[in-house]
This record gives C-alpha cells, structure tokens and sequence, in this order.
C-alpha cells in the first residue's frame, strides 16, 4: 500500500468520514433519550413514530419503484439527483411530491374525521407536521435548522455512497433506506421531529392550516395555527443538504 498516492488518502478519508457518521449516528441516539426536552425522552411513543416513518419510507419506495419511478419521495434527493446528474427535468417531481404529501394528508384526516373533532389542535397539528422542542423565540433557530440540515446531509449523504467504491445494496432494494430513516429519527430527530423532506412537512402544513382555517372555524380560541414562522426551517435546511450532497456527487 503506497503512502503517496490518491487511492491511499481517499481511504485515510474513508475512515474520517465513516467515523464521523457513527459518531454522529450513535451519540446522537444517548442526546434523544437523555436530553431534557427531547422528544425521546418524554415518552414511549418515539420508537414507535421512528419505526413507523421507517416502515413509510419502506412501502413509499415500494409503490413509486413498482410503477417504473426512482422514488425520491422528497425534494431533498431530488436536488441532488438534479444537481449530481446535471438533469433539470427531475425539478418537477418536487411539485408532484408536494401534491402527493398533500392529497395523503386528506385521505387521513378524512379517516379521523372523528379523532380531530375531540382531539387537540397541538395534537392535530402534530399529525400533520413537524414543529422543535424550541422554538424561534427561545433563540434556537440555527439549532434547529442545524438539526434539519445535518439529518438531510447523513440521508441524502449515504444514500449517495449506497453506490459508491465497495457498496453493493441495489439487490437490498429500499431497505438500506428504511434503516437509515429509523437510525436518523433514533439519533437526530427527536429535537425537531426530524422532517428531513420537504415535501413530508411543507404539504401537510398547508392541509392544516386550510382545515384549521375553514373546518375548524369553531376552535380557533386554541389559538394552534400551522406555525408558519417555523415551517421554513424543514423546507430550506433539507433542500440546502440536497444541493450539497448534489456537488459531491458531481465529484
């Protein structure tokens, strides 16, 4: 093995960035379920929200693979995929992955029609969209979009090396995926509910705010709007780490 070569310092590399990502990843889950206000460590619901956005991602890429589509399901791998293969036609499909979140939305809140008339609206507005254990005002907007931006980069970021050097996972199919999602909502995501996507937050916010707005005229002294202050930050913070990962992979 010779010292001086590109191939040697691009393992040196390796081993940097592939410690980097298990420390991130693995630390990051003792935060989740030991920080006072995350949301890990305030009930035993976590394992099941992250498991079951797993299971989502799973049946997603499942359902978009099976009609001949790519399956990025998010604006964020859209970027990259834009960026990385210099291929501006994959642009529309974020509209497409806004409208789908969206019209997914309806179709559940029509199911709990029922549930919303006696819930919440925090708890509603929850169901829709993501919101951070603090917020604008406590001075913890670049914590939480740090939060956004760094899950999207571990996302988009390994989903890029999936196919690269010795990786060989195409015959796994969208299950590296699916595990990746249940390790970042485990590690990154209970500070900001993780949106990492966002088309999964934008959509359902706008489905919110219009229900609020229009159906639920009658509870409006709960004053529960869709936080329209914050809803940038899972928007920008994913898109940003699209664009990024997009430029590493035009290297």
């Amino acid at each position: 093995m010779e010292i001086n070569t590109t191939a040697y310092w691009l393992m040196v590399l390796s081993e940097f960035l592939g410690t980097m990502v298990l420390i991130i990843l693995g630390n990051g889950v003792n935060y989740s379920v030991s920080a006072r206000r995350m949301f890990a460590n305030q009930s035993g619901k976590w394992i099941v929200i992250i498991f079951g956005w797993g299971i989502a991602v799973f049946c997603g890429v499942i359902v978009s693979l099976a009609l001949g589509g790519e399956a990025h399901l998010n604006p964020a791998v859209t970027l990259f995929k834009t960026i990385s293969s210099k291929n501006p036609a994959y642009l529309i499909w974020i509209i497409f992955q806004i409208f789908g979140a969206m019209f997914g939305q309806i179709v559940l809140n029509f199911i709990n029609w029922k549930h919303i008339q006696e819930t919440e609206l925090a708890i509603i507005r929850s169901a829709h969209c993501t919101g951070p254990a603090f917020n604008n005002k406590e001075k913890s907007t670049i914590f939480n979009f740090s939060y956004e931006l760094v899950g999207t980069l571990m996302l988009v970021g390994v989903i890029l090396a999936f196919g690269k050097g010795l990786n060989n996972l195409g015959s796994l199919g969208p299950l590296p995926v699916t595990l990746l999602v249940v390790g970042i909502g485990a590690s990154l995501g209970a500070s900001t509910g993780y949106a990492i996507n966002p088309a999964r937050d934008f959509g359902p916010r706008v489905v919110y705010t219009l229900m609020e707005k229009f159906l639920l005229k009658s509870r409006k002294s709960e004053h529960i709007t869709g936080n329209w202050s914050y809803s940038w930050v899972p928007v920008l913070a994913p898109s940003t780490a699209g664009i990024i990962i997009g430029l590493f992979g035009l290297i």
